[in-house]
């Protein structure tokens, strides 16, 4: 009998391997089904992780999921979900996910597939702030050609609280990292990203789903405010779920002015060029006179930034002799803003400023079979740019509609000819990008919105953890952000059920003043005696959290810059994240950070301050060190002198006799604050007088 057992527990592994196929597989099989967005081709999956790939079908029916020598089939819910788990893999690739239903019609193919690490990259705009804007930019967009690396660029969309989660992402695509998907991505994230690749040698997948000027509370579930019984929020929440007629008319009323608006503008638009429209309108055409074109690559830009108006790209492709008189499948990624888009001079797809985030959205045409044929083949893109730099984002490729493994990549030299470009002067003023919607709920700034649209959707995708740069529209409510910071890392790995679940964050960087226009001037602080401002707190409710198991801080006080809140140095940020990751989450036997307060001793007139994280000695840098103050019981802090012994640090004034406390880098921009250890890592700000709601480990 136990043979028999064995036996029997033998064949329904192999039914369930085989793809349950056998006389083990359910008696229903999806005729339609359809598989989350968050999944693509050039995607990274987990590593060391089951593997999961979900979507929806009719529920009780089933899906077979296959990847590499694995096949699954996964059975839809009650709500029709159905996910199918499959063996951890280790890190490596490409492979090719199918996921089939009845037959091959619906059949849908991933392909080059990798498996290593999968990291999201999170909050507001110092994490949005694009490679494109970054400390040598130019010549890092040239070196961003790394093929094991995937990138995810989460376009922005919020969700309202009162609709819940979302179960599908706004696009685009995961791209393969190249300095034409590069540009656009997180500096943050791509550095973290470059980093870990090169150290751990595996694949790396980087999701960037970040908002500028978002609050923490933007991001944390309805579920999470629950748990923790947060009243204000979950009121908030609920107040905005209640009907309000006269508001909803006051919003239907204002959408349709805005839309005769934008449509009055849209006309004038077009309307003030159309001679120069009519001599363009052969350029979609397969043989023209190209006298008059210019080379250019892409994707990327297709206009010169400040210059608005309809430009036109175009290639010539080499159709393979099979595919001559089958469907095609041309994916363009986004086009910024609206396009008409020709094969062989017919047109094969559009989409104008009445499809929602038009600038965003990617385009996939259909080629009908007819117009293809064998060898040389036309395609030209009627590029329309309202505002800022018109641009091709990609990737760009064309493959057989029914194989999308066979696509055949569109980047590199293309040919451009402006068919007009406007004079601001000569139509009116463009209306707002955004129509108007009900106050607050529909704002990225409302509880729960972004984590419903931005955040949710990526919860049925295991990842290692989250890297995380926001706090400055939390700032002014340290003592709130304590619990928020810890309830999102809680909520997250709840959601992910994921107990350790990798967060790491950057503190706040140095910064006095937003505004790079009107720069403050050089010495501003001079004379300026110590200061309690609330970006000081904020980066100790920080540094707090650290007390959280999994997780790191990226200090970052000496790489801010006193007039702008955006400082373009994202190497070091990205650098010291993925040092603080490679020690938590991968086991690595290193300095990666720099000194940290751990107690302090007075001796007499001094106090002697300790540091974790000394590493192999303390250093200062560039002169003396700096941002020390001192004081008594009174409380008055003044500048301090300041020594390193050792691998302590002696703070000591004259006009302190008896001293209490010591502070360091206590500003909002502390100028010369200049301890690091010599791993290079900077000495996090700290005071000791901390009060009484820190944690302690």
């Amino acid at each position: 009998m136990r043979r028999l057992g064995l036996l029997v527990a033998s064949l329904v592994a192999a039914a369930v391997l085989a793809g349950c196929q056998s006389w083990f597989a359910p008696e229903k099989t999806a005729g339609s089904f359809t598989v989350h967005k968050v999944y693509g081709d050039h995607m990274v999956l987990q590593r060391e992780r089951p593997v999961k790939i979900s979507g929806n079908c009719p529920a009780g029916e089933s899906v077979k999921v296959t990847i590499g020598s694995s096949s699954v089939c996964a059975v839809a819910d009650n709500k029709g979900e159905w996910v199918a788990t499959l063996p951890a893999m280790k890190a490596g690739g490409p492979y090719v996910v199918t996921v089939e239903g009845k037959d091959d019609k619906n059949k849908v193919t991933f392909s080059d597939v990798l498996i290593g690490e999968v990291w999201i990259c999170s909050g507001q705009s110092n994490m949005e702030f694009s490679l494109r804007s970054c400390n040598d930019a130019k010549n890092e967009i040239a070196n961003a050609s790394h093929p094991e690396i995937r990138l995810f660029n989460t376009c922005a969309k919020s969700s309202t609280s009162p609709a819940g989660p979302q179960h599908e992402i706004a696009g685009p695509v995961w791209e393969v990292c190249t300095p034409a998907s590069a540009p656009a991505f997180s500096g943050v994230g791509y550095f973290f990203g470059r980093q870990l690749n090169q150290d751990l040698k595996v694949p790396v997948g980087l999701i960037n789903s970040s908002w500028g000027g978002t609050p923490i509370e933007s991001w944390i579930s309805i579920e999470g405010y629950k748990s923790a019984g947060r009243t204000k929020e979950l009121t908030t929440i609920a107040t905005a779920s209640k009907k309000n007629e006269d508001a909803e008319a006051e919003v239907t009323r204002l959408k349709a002015e805005y839309e005769k608006k934008f449509k009055d503008w849209e006309s004038a638009f077009f309307g003030k060029y159309k001679a120069e429209t009519a001599k363009a309108a052969n350029w979609k055409d397969e043989s023209i006179d190209m006298t008059g074109w210019e080379k250019l690559d892409l994707p990327g830009d297709v206009d010169a930034p400040g210059i608005d108006g309809v430009i036109w790209v175009r290639r010539t492709i080499d159709v393979p002799a099979d595919w001559a008189n089958k469907n095609l499948t041309l994916a363009i990624g986004s086009i910024d803003d609206c396009d008409q888009t020709f094969f062989n001079g017919e047109l094969v797809g559009s989409t104008g400023s009445d499809v929602p985030g038009y600038w965003a959205a990617p385009r996939n045409y259909n080629i009908p079979g007819k117009l293809v044929k064998a060898g040389t083949n036309t395609i030209a893109i009627r590029v329309i740019d309202y505002i800022y730099a018109g641009s091709v984002n990609g990737p760009v490729t064309l493959a057989p509609a029914d194989d999308k493994s066979k696509k055949i990549d569109l980047a590199g030299k293309w040919s451009r000819r402006v068919e007009f470009a406007i004079d601001p002067k000569a139509i009116p003023e463009r209306p707002n990008v955004s129509p108007p919607t009900q106050a607050g709920i529909k704002s990225p700034n409302f509880p729960a919105t972004l984590y419903n649209s931005m955040v949710a959707p990526w919860t049925v995708y295991p990842m290692r953890g989250a890297i995380w740069y926001q706090g400055e529209s939390n700032a002014g409510n340290a003592q709130d952000y304590m619990i928020l910071h810890q309830l999102l890392i809680k909520n997250w790995r709840t959601l992910w059920n994921d107990p350790e679940f990798g967060f790491f964050f950057v503190q706040l960087a140095a910064f006095e003043k937003h505004s790079p226009k009107s720069r403050l001037p050089e010495g501003f602080w001079k004379g300026r005696e110590p200061r309690d401002p609330s970006w000081a707190k904020l980066r100790e409710v920080q540094t707090a959290t650290l007390n959280v198991p999994n997780t790191g801080m990226a200090v970052s006080i000496d790489i801010g810059d006193h007039s702008d809140i955006h400082p373009t140095n994202k190497q070091d940020v990205g650098f010291r994240l993925a040092k603080e990751a490679e020690r938590v989450m991968y086991g690595m036997n290193i300095i990666s950070a720099g000194p940290m307060f751990e107690k302090m001793q007075i001796e007499g007139g001094k106090i002697r301050i300790y540091y974790k994280n000394a590493g192999s000695g303390l250093v200062a840098k560039g002169g003396p060190l700096g941002q020390f103050a001192i004081a008594g019981a009174d409380g008055k802090f003044v500048w301090a002198s300041a020594v390193i012994d050792g691998n302590t640090v002696v703070v000591a004034s004259e006009q302190v006799k008896t001293p209490v406390n010591v502070r360091y880098a206590w500003d909002t921009y502390p100028v010369e604050a200049n301890l690091y250890n010599k791993e290079g890592f900077p000495a996090c700000p700290f005071r000791t007088d901390e009060p009484q709601y820190l944690l302690k480990k």
